[in-house]
């Protein structure tokens, strides 16, 4: 376990998060020198993009007024925690769209990076190839997660923003809503990336949507 703070906001590494993003940036087809920078930078830069997602989270609920925030990076990703029952529904709403925001800067401010990089001329040397890979991945970590964060599916931020615009009496449709969106959301990935790792996740969010409706009767 990785622990260190960043603004001071304590931030905990878990050693599953850098195995599997190890494992989607090719670990364990890589052979060469180069295929291991590939994924190293990978690592890096789904590192960089979930830091700065979760730190939107929290810095949004500082300036909210939450207290003791704190961010846990573990296998599926980050996680913001802090006491939200002092937030109300509107303060919700924004400090869970903060967090997708912050991925949408950051990518805007790659693909400004990678334009200049496209303007300046094929890379002549190795660390200039290995930068636009870099700088390509950044991109579209923050591009295609974020979109895929914000689909009404618990517990994304989507799904989060869904069940608060409904309030809590509505819990059992947020669920329901969710449990349809993600049936689409699956079948779309499966045939775009026929990832294993994808279907996964969407097995692990349709568990924490299912137990979420069984809870709510």
């Amino acid at each position: 376990m990785l622990n260190f703070t960043l603004f001071k906001i304590p931030v905990s590494v878990h050693w599953m998060f850098w195995a599997l993003a190890a494992f989607l940036g090719g670990g364990l087809r890589a052979q060469s020198a180069q295929d291991w920078h590939r994924v190293i930078l990978f690592m890096a830069a789904v590192f960089i993009s979930i830091i700065i997602h979760e730190l939107g989270h929290a810095l949004a609920g500082i300036r909210f007024g939450a207290s003791t925030p704190s961010i846990q990076l573990h296998g599926l990703g980050g996680i913001a925690g802090f006491r939200q029952d002092q937030l109300n529904r509107r303060q919700r709403i924004l400090l869970t769209l903060a967090g997708p925001g912050a991925s949408i800067l950051l990518a805007i401010a790659f693909f400004g990076i990678a334009i200049v990089l496209y303007q300046s001329g094929q890379p002549s040397s190795y660390p200039q190839i290995l930068i636009n890979y870099f700088v390509d991945v950044m991109v579209t970590i923050n591009v295609f997660w974020t979109i895929i964060n914000l689909f009404p599916v618990l517990p994304l931020d989507g799904g989060q923003i869904l069940r608060e615009s409904l309030g809590p009496n509505r819990l059992r449709l947020t669920c329901i809503i969710s449990l349809m969106t993600l049936i689409v959301l699956a079948s779309l990935l499966w045939i775009e990336t026929r990832s294993i790792y994808n279907m996964i996740v969407m097995a692990f969010l349709g568990s924490y949507t299912w137990n979420t409706l069984q809870q709510s009767k």
